[in-house]
């Protein structure tokens, strides 16, 4: 696990050096997990840690008394805020110009990512919640991982196609791998 750590520093490392405003684009990490604590707070949840892998947190909290419905809402705090960020920062004629534009770019880079539906992603959260509601521990378990290695493949496939056709990408391609490295760790 350890060796998994270093990996996850060299990597996240390798996504902000190769970001044109790399504490810009922290900044809008911190956005986003922002959003999961308020979410948190507001349906009840207490935060009682906060773990740092490549391109994420993970933020564990008090789930004892909290329902599917909370926990989607949870996973959903951090789109939700990049999101409300974008459109601010879009929407106001006083924010204009690169900095700007890329601000909003990260943020809904950032909000459509995490719905895909990857276990270790919001949407693999909000997918896991779901079917859990609906079908119970067992079933919901097992679907849920079939669909986030699928498409962790899937992200990682057309990661490298995209760098090999065109040669752009490497930051789709650097996290495909993150995404799979981490996911194979999480089984």
């Amino acid at each position: 696990m350890e060796k998994l750590g270093i990996l996850a520093i060299f990597f996240t490392l390798l996504g902000v050096s190769i970001s044109p405003h790399p504490f810009l684009l922290i900044f809008c990490y911190i956005i986003h997990e922002l959003g999961h604590i308020f979410m948190a707070k507001i349906v009840g949840a207490k935060t009682k840690k906060v773990k740092v892998f490549a391109f994420r947190l993970s933020i564990g909290y008090d789930q004892a008394g909290i329902t599917y419905p909370q926990e989607i809402l949870i996973c959903f705090g951090g789109i939700i805020f990049n999101l409300i960020s974008a459109a601010t920062v879009a929407l106001l004629p006083f924010f204009q110009g690169e900095v700007a534009d890329f601000f909003v770019i990260c943020n809904l880079s950032l909000a459509i990512m995490n719905l895909y539906p990857v276990s270790i992603l919001d949407g693999g959260g909000i997918l896991r919640a779901t079917l859990l509601y609906l079908l119970g521990q067992e079933k919901a378990e097992k679907i849920s991982g079939g669909v986030s290695l699928i498409c962790a493949i899937l992200l990682w496939l057309v990661s490298v196609y995209l760098q090999l056709v065109f040669s752009s990408n490497l930051s789709l391609l650097v996290i495909s791998i993150v995404l799979l490295v981490q996911l194979c760790f999480s089984i």
